[in-house]
């Protein structure tokens, strides 16, 4: 009976790893992201032209990872870059309206992430501002909201997908001034390596055989 308990407990903690490999971790800490990632690249826009409208869609490159970005309001595609804070330079939209959508990944790519704020029209973070930051792969759609109310009005936020990543939307949800979506920062990489589903699989398989080999030794005497 022992041996029994402790085969289901295990083959419930195996089977929960593998639920857990099909799915999508999402970051608040950036130092916990990049543990959770590999290969990471960042965008940090600094061969950008502040204070002048942009055309979208812009193709660009986070590290060695290519992606595409547009800024959408039904009407436009135009962003504005603005100088932010200890030399970064920060990429919003050029419409208040405007959501940011960041495409056109790698089939290989599993983790992206990045600063998040809102900017004014004289291009300065505020912080009475929410976010809403919706990432889909080939799974499905994940949602989270991002509270800009913080002291610096700058947060990080960062998604580590078990799939194929295909898009990441992010736009103004609340605000109590008209503001832009911005981005600082943009990161794209793989997800940091874990068990091969296969290999759990086998260790579920010989787990199970257990109790046969008991009953035969049983048996035999």
């Amino acid at each position: 009976m022992k041996i029994r308990t402790l085969i289901v407990a295990l083959a419930t903690t195996v089977l929960s790893s593998l639920a857990a490999q099909a799915s999508v971790q999402v970051f608040t800490s950036q130092s916990a992201f990049q543990a959770a990632s590999s290969q990471l690249g960042t965008d940090s826009f600094q061969d950008l032209s502040v204070n002048e409208a942009l055309d979208g869609p812009l193709l660009r490159q986070a590290g060695g990872h290519s992606y595409r970005v547009s800024a959408l309001d039904g009407l436009e595609n135009q962003f504005y870059a603005t100088a932010g804070e200890n030399g970064a330079v920060w990429l919003g939209s050029n419409r208040v309206d405007a959501h940011l959508l960041f495409d056109n990944f790698a089939s290989n790519l599993r983790a992206i992430g990045g600063n998040f704020l809102a900017t004014t029209y004289t291009g300065e973070a505020w912080p009475a501002a929410r976010l809403t930051l919706t990432l889909t792969d080939a799974q499905g759609s994940t949602t989270q909201e991002l509270d800009l109310s913080g002291a610096s009005s700058i947060g990080f936020l960062g998604f580590v997908s078990s799939s194929h990543l295909l898009s990441l939307d992010i736009a103004v949800s609340s605000s109590s001034l008209s503001v832009f979506p911005t981005v600082e920062n943009f990161q794209l990489g793989m997800a940091a390596a874990v068990p091969e589903p296969s290999s759990a699989v086998l260790l579920l398989g010989g787990l199970l055989l257990l109790p046969a080999l008991r009953a035969r030794k049983s048996a035999t005497k």
